[in-house]
């Protein structure tokens, strides 16, 4: 492993950090763009029903083997490289803008596959509008039932539309009806129902929102699926980078959250009605959220909908456990979590099974396991815990 190999990580856990942090700490508002037709969405029940939910099994186990050897191979590496080696800003810029030629040039090779999910790819790299949009409808004619792919061309266009012409309406039917049980599809359409002035059917659509069976914005999904892409694209980077880049890119193309917490404020104080639908998808979210960014945007709608209501003692409750959590963030960057996040990144196993087990069980109960095992195995095999690599880890 060079020095070159960390630049990627280094990336990468900076823009998830920032990402993670704004979003815990900020509300946005953000003015989008309608879109000409709207869509049929049906009315639900008026009252908020919260779904139940199975208890997980308990978490698997991460790989022993490949874990013992990951930790091996990073001593082994921090052994050849200076204690006091640090960064200097214009070797970070240099790692982003190698990541940004990268990502054009793996979507200009993927865009002539006759496969969707390298279309797909293709797209989500793509930087022109136009272009994307382009791609992306072709992706759609091939396989127009892919939840995860309908879920990100819808977003895509929610927030591009002004910059080039796309088939949303097309595309938030099919998307609710191969997604249909995903809130945050209902929460999209939402946002868009309410740019355009349905305030009634954007109403119907949070309905829908804060009484679906899951929460999902496909983070995993898209690492993933980045990861593959560069690796199809025969780019020559190791897996280390290719998964530490697919990383950085994900957290930094999280939905935007701004329109419906937007939405959701300003119809609140207006209705009854609205408050409480939007505290059940701010519950649902909190509590169904595989990720911590959902978890966050969750709390923040709830806080939003109890003040409306008039609710300052259980605002008060929700602002406590956003801080709390925010804080809990703040803390845990530190040797432990840094040095989990580069495990991951060195294996392909522990990387794929990281990333299931957050589908599975969520980002916190993922993160605590892997680090619970690493952990023990350093207590059993204290000599893997090298000085100069977690030297590193705590800096950053």
């Amino acid at each position: 492993m060079t020095s070159a190999r960390w630049l990627p990580v280094v990336i990468a856990s900076i823009v998830a950090v920032l990402v993670l942090v704004a979003v815990l700490g900020a509300r946005e508002e953000h003015n989008g763009v309608t879109a000409d037709t709207a869509i049929a969405v049906p009315t639900p029940a008026t009252a908020v029903v919260r779904p139940t939910t199975a208890i997980p099994a308990p978490i698997a186990e991460f790989p022993a083997e490949e874990l013992y050897a990951a930790l091996t191979d990073l001593c082994l590496d921090s052994s050849q490289q200076s204690e006091d080696k640090e960064w200097t800003p214009e070797e970070t810029q240099a790692a982003g803008e190698e990541m940004r030629q990268l990502m054009q040039i793996t979507s200009k090779q993927l865009s002539v596959s006759p496969s969707t999910e390298h279309l797909h790819v293709a797209a989500l790299l793509e930087r022109d509008s136009t272009r994307r949009f382009e791609l992306l409808d072709r992706a759609i004619r091939q396989s127009p039932n892919d939840a995860f792919l309908l879920w990100r061309a819808v977003q895509i266009c929610s927030e591009e539309s002004d910059t080039a012409a796309c088939d949303l309406p097309d595309w938030e039917r099919k998307l609710l009806s191969a997604d249909s049980q995903n809130s945050e599809s209902w929460l999209r359409v939402a946002a868009n129902r309410y740019k355009q002035g349905e305030t009634e059917a954007a109403l119907d659509a949070m309905r829908h929102a804060a009484t679906a069976a899951e929460t999902r914005i496909y983070w995993t999904e898209t690492v993933e699926i980045i990861e593959r892409g560069l690796a199809a694209a025969g780019s020559g980077h190791t897996f280390f980078e290719r998964a530490s880049w697919a990383f950085s890119f994900s957290a930094m193309n999280i939905p935007r959250y701004a329109d419906s917490t937007t939405m959701c404020m300003q119809q609140s104080s207006l209705s009854a009605d609205w408050a409480y639908t939007c505290l059940g998808y701010g519950e649902l979210a909190e509590n169904q959220s595989k990720t911590e960014i959902g978890a966050s945007i969750g709390r923040s709608i709830q806080k939003m909908a109890l003040e409306a209501l008039g609710e300052p003692e259980k605002a008060a409750v929700v602002e406590l456990r956003r801080q709390t959590r925010r804080q809990e963030i703040f803390n845990s960057v530190g040797d432990h979590q840094a040095v989990t996040e580069w495990l991951f990144f060195s294996n392909p196993t522990l990387f794929y099974s990281y990333l299931a087990a957050i589908r599975s069980h969520g980002e916190i109960a993922a993160g605590r396991k892997i680090r619970q095992q690493t952990e023990q195995l350093l207590e059993q095999q204290p000599e893997l815990a090298c000085e100069p690599y977690w030297a590193r880890a705590k800096r950053l």
